[in-house]
């Protein structure tokens, strides 16, 4: 690899002794890793046991887990996990290795209101929802718009329902949450220099002037990071780049302007030394302690909460004049009537009781026909860029509700009354995720009752279909499908 001069020669500065095994590890593949999502693995039995099942169909030995972070394995070059059902359906997410070091040193603890503040692709944000499970928020954001739609798809595959994804930079953020969160990742944007190896292009958008930019920029961010943290908070800073302007120099930075914070741990990983590309991690820990408020009680899914955001979006200077074309007034966020017994139907006809009510008694909020449950955490959306409000749970169409692929993927087996079952070494798998109907045995069509039903593979969702005698239509979305 042709690197840089300018960058050559600043390395063999800063690395001495130890740049003659930082440049041959240019020469080496980069590692190949998984990390499995546990808000799906493990909730029927072990985590270990169904890793273990899903990493032999697979065909991925497990003799090398990724050290640093839970449920993490390496695998060779030559397999390709992010081309099977299991992928599609949300069990792993494929990452970085080094990368998954960030969101293992932030760890936030269940119930808490966390920030994921420079969050595109997703990859730490899904990591940090395997902490959380379904209590507590998280904010998920990304400043360039195509980016966080990219986001709130990984999010949405992953199954979290308590994410919300928002589209701002991070001054908006600190104006509207100040002393907001327990917890914030800032995987700030950065030179690069770490994923040479990976990514080749990197190199050619090298240059000491933006190593310069992206230091000055990285310092603004962890300013408004500072702003939006609680007191015994914690900040985990992380790049993808071996510079010192951008890392040390940053965090050096930080503590003078912010002396009420600390440093807990700070650390570099190289490709000559752990098996993954260079990349940099600080824990920054705010003096005084940390309290952890109660979720909000869950409200009785009339509105309200929506009624609210609604007026916080018209001081905000925002309005939402969109008329609905069922119940002939503005739609306020609110459900009308006639909506109202649509999900009923819905809800009573195809989950089960406890997931219907964890719906039902939820904080429901529509945007336009969508209807969204918030996570039970209070948090005010008004005024800001949003692209997903917690868990979609569907549209209102003309007489019918369809649910949404995001809350198939939400759900286990068990919560669905209408489920059909599936082998992935079904050929009628990959059809299903090609838009093709799946023909039903008898016995599973005397099983299957007519409407809506979660197609499941291997006891995983997969999506939704209407089932009608001996087939199921398929409603797989069309933007998803071809894939494998």
């Amino acid at each position: 690899m042709n690197l840089p001069i300018e960058f050559e020669k600043k390395m063999k500065d800063f690395l001495g002794d130890e740049w003659e095994d930082f440049l041959y590890s240019y020469d080496n593949n980069r590692f190949q890793a998984l990390r499995f999502n546990t808000l799906k693995v493990g909730k029927n039995e072990g985590v270990d046991i169904e890793i273990t099942k899903i990493m032999d169909k697979l065909g991925i030995p497990m003799d090398k887990k990724v050290t640093w972070a839970n449920d993490a394995y390496y695998y060779d070059e030559d397999k390709r996990p992010g081309k099977h059902p299991y992928h599609e359906m949300g069990l792993y997410y494929i990452q970085e290795p080094s990368a998954m070091s960030a969101a293992a040193l932030l760890a936030p603890k269940p119930g808490m209101r966390v920030l994921d503040l420079c969050a595109a692709p997703g990859g730490k944000s899904t990591q940090l929802s395997t902490y959380l499970g379904d209590s507590g928020l998280l904010v998920s954001n990304e400043i360039n718009t195509q980016r966080s739609r990219i986001l709130s798809q990984n999010i949405e595959r992953m199954g979290i329902k308590n994410a919300v994804v928002t589209n701002e930079d991070s001054f908006a953020l600190a104006a509207h949450f100040p002393n907001f969160f327990h917890a914030i990742q800032v995987d700030a944007p950065c030179s690069g220099e770490g994923m040479f190896r990976k990514l080749p292009e990197a190199v050619n958008e090298w240059s000491p002037q933006n190593v310069a930019i992206c230091a000055a920029r990285q310092k603004e961010i962890l300013d408004n990071a500072a702003t939006m943290l609680k007191a015994g908070g914690t900040i985990v800073y992380s790049t993808c780049t071996f510079s010192k302007e951008e890392n040390e120099d940053v965090i050096e930075y930080f503590l003078k302007e912010h002396p009420d914070f600390t440093v807990e741990r700070m650390e570099r990983f190289w490709p000559h030394k752990q098996d993954g590309e260079g990349h940099f991690v600080a824990k920054l820990v705010r003096r005084g302690e940390l309290l952890l408020e109660e979720a909000a009680s869950a409200q009785d899914g009339t509105g309200s909460l929506a009624e609210d955001t609604l007026e916080k979006r018209k001081s905000s200077g925002k309005k939402d004049n969109k008329k609905s074309k069922r119940s002939g007034r503005k739609d306020a966020g609110g459900i009308s009537k006639e909506n109202t017994e649509l999900l009923k139907e819905f809800l009573d006809t195809t989950l089960a009781d406890d997931m219907a009510e964890w719906i039902r008694n939820g904080k429901l909020v529509m945007f336009g026909d969508q209807l969204y449950r918030l996570p039970d955490i209070d948090v005010d959306l008004g005024g800001i860029k949003v692209q997903r409000a917690g868990l979609h749970i569907g549209e209102f169409k003309k007489n019918r509700f369809e649910p949404s692929h995001s809350l198939a993927l939400a759900l286990k087996k068990s919560e669905a009354e209408n489920a059909v079952e599936l082998s992935c070494d079904d050929p009628q798998v990959n059809g299903f995720f090609n838009g093709q109907s799946v023909m039903l045995t008898q016995e599973q069509a005397d099983r299957c009752k007519k409407g809506w039903v979660l197609v499941c593979v291997d006891g995983y969702p997969a999506g939704w279909g209407k089932a009608n005698g001996s087939q199921i239509k398929n409603h797989y979305p069309k933007g998803l499908r071809n894939k494998i």
